[in-house]
């Protein structure tokens, strides 16, 4: 079957739309006349070219499953949205790079099978044009010492009073970061800002490295040191990369909120009877929800699906766990959802699972519980809306979904979000057509 026409819209980091794609994306709907529009936000990690990929390839599995469980009579449209994200060279979409597949639940991780579990490469630090691409993700006031940083992972002296210079300025980039969680903590600095004269948290994320199978070095480092500077390196270059996390976290809620919901807006007022559906992975599924607060007026959305999301698992919570009195950033979003918000979430996706916690605790984002870090800064596509949410089993293709008029669901997607290789595990194994299903199911598409 050909590959079905993507349609593509661009936002800045403000989210403006570009008026031009605006524009043309209205005169292709009234010409092309579509019962259903299917808009897609990509990620964090997601260059231009390679987010066009992840468009063709899933949209191409949802065309799949309608051509063989689509309703009669509907005609669907697709739309991908751009905005401006940040790749890290060693986060590979394993759907498109064949070396980056690891079965994770077949032999990759610390409590599989017999024999020593695989150990994989630390990650490279960043090259020239990603070290770019990060000077201009922060605010013009700590570019001067986000480029020092920099400096300073491409070299990693083997001196103990350069990794607390790193230290230092972390705590420097730390301070200036904006609000971005999901149940905000006001008046608390981020812990990243905090004095660490043990380097704590250096520590901390080398260890989530090595909790992955990740090969630190832990052996070496300069004489008459306790800890491994090496190893303490690899901590500050996750840091680093938790840091660019807080950026494009802030950003994605900024071009959903301030962007993509307004425009959804204009799309319903001059095509009243087009549908229209979410879809979002990573930090795009918080591109999608944030559209939900942009959105005035009656339930204008049919679906929300949520693929790996990178944001707060309390995001629509009507309570906090810690605080009672408190409510998820997104609470009552979901009344603007005629169907489900459906949060597909999968245990070896180690991006949301491990790393984005640890890089929300140390930004000091609040939306959780006090049981331990990993629950209280816990993202949703790692285990899914909490609490107490309607659990459904990912179906194949053709078998019916029962959404039972229940606004937020949650689906466990591991026996197919189940490859790739640390620090983002299976982040970005989505490409399948069980997901296509579930999004067809949910904007009611299916036969």
């Amino acid at each position: 079957m050909p590959e079905p026409e993507v349609l593509e819209i661009r936002f800045d980091a403000d989210g403006e739309v570009d008026p031009d794609g605006e524009r043309a994306l209205h005169a292709t709907l009234e010409e092309t006349e579509p019962t259903d529009l299917l808009i897609f936000s990509h990620g964090w990690n997601n260059s231009p070219p390679t987010a066009r990929k992840l468009y063709d390839a899933f949209f191409g599995e949802v065309a799949s499953v309608l051509a063989s469980h689509g309703a009669p009579g509907r005609k669907v449209a697709y739309l991908g949205v751009f905005w401006p994200s940040i790749r890290w060279s060693d986060e590979p979409i394993p759907d498109f790079e064949p070396d980056a597949v690891v079965d994770l639940g077949a032999g990759a991780g610390p409590a599989a099978g017999f024999g020593p579990p695989q150990v994989f490469d630390p990650p490279p630090p960043p090259d020239a044009e990603l070290q770019e691409q990060i000077r201009a993700a922060f605010p013009a006031e700590v570019a001067d010492s986000v480029a020092e940083l920099l400096a300073l992972l491409e070299q990693r002296p083997d001196d103990a009073a350069a990794l607390d210079r790193a230290r230092e300025l972390v705590q420097t980039i730390a301070a200036s970061a904006g609000p971005g969680g999901d149940g905000e903590r006001d008046g608390e600095p981020p812990l990243a800002a905090l004095p660490d004269p043990g380097n704590t948290l250096f520590k901390d994320f080398a260890t989530a490295l090595e909790e992955l199978q990740v090969d630190t070095g832990e052996v070496g480092g300069a004489a008459g040191f306790g800890e491994a500077l090496g190893r303490l390196w690899h901590g500050a270059q996750e840091v680093l990369r938790g840091m660019t996390y807080w950026q494009m976290k802030n950003r994605a809620g900024v071009v959903g909120e301030m962007g993509l919901g307004p425009l959804v807006g204009r799309l319903r007022a001059q095509h009243p009877a087009l549908r229209i559906d979410f879809i979002g992975h990573s930090f795009g599924a918080r591109v999608v929800s944030y559209a939900l607060k942009g959105l005035a007026g009656p339930p204008a959305v049919q679906s929300v699906t949520l693929l790996q999301g990178a944001f707060s698992h309390f995001a629509f919570a009507a309570a906090l766990p810690m605080d009672q009195n408190r409510a998820g950033a997104l609470n009552g979003q979901q009344a603007k959802v005629i169907g489900p918000v459906t949060a597909c979430y999968s245990k070896f996706d180690s991006a949301v699972g491990v790393m984005y916690p640890l890089a929300s605790m140390a930004k000091g984002d609040d939306a959780a519980a006090l049981v331990n870090p990993a629950f209280r800064f816990g993202g949703i596509g790692h285990d899914g809306h909490q609490q107490g949410v309607e659990e459904l089993t990912l179906l194949r293709p053709g078998q019916p979904y029962d959404f039972n008029a229940q606004k937020l669901v949650n689906i466990d997607a591991q026996r197919v979000v189940r490859e790739g290789k640390p620090p983002s595990g299976a982040h970005s194994d989505i490409i399948y057509a069980d997901l296509a299903w579930v999004v067809v199911s949910a904007a009611g598409l299916a036969r």
